[in-house]
């Protein structure tokens, strides 16, 4: 249900609301964690991360106050991480599902992030 957005109108002749959905559908992309920043803390997080895939650089954000903690807690250039969401307006690739794709035993000691 998170991925559906609706739309209300209003006919201007009519008065009658007419609503349309619109079903939004999240991209992946895999590939290598080299960098972490983090760019705002309080009142809410922000995150950002940059991933590899296939020689192309994906600014990510995250605006997940656990992922940004799983993250941040993952060292640089081990990792292959899957994400799954949509680009906002800035370019910037908004994080709404994460997954490690090569687990091994330190991501099997501290777990996963969903």
């Amino acid at each position: 249900m998170e991925d559906t957005i609706i739309y209300f109108k209003q006919n201007q002749e009519s008065g009658h609301n007419n609503y349309f959905v619109y079903h939004k559908v999240m991209e992946t992309h895999t590939g290598l964690l080299t960098h972490i920043k983090v760019f705002k803390e309080k009142p809410y997080a922000i995150t950002g991360m940059l991933i590899w895939e296939n020689d192309v650089c994906i600014n990510c954000v995250i605006k997940n106050r656990p992922f940004a903690r799983y993250v941040l807690s993952l060292p640089m250039h081990q990792y292959e991480i899957e994400v799954k969401g949509n680009y906002n307006s800035r370019g910037q690739f908004d994080v709404k599902h994460m997954r490690i794709v090569n687990i091994d035993s330190y991501i099997a000691l501290i777990g996963t992030p969903e």
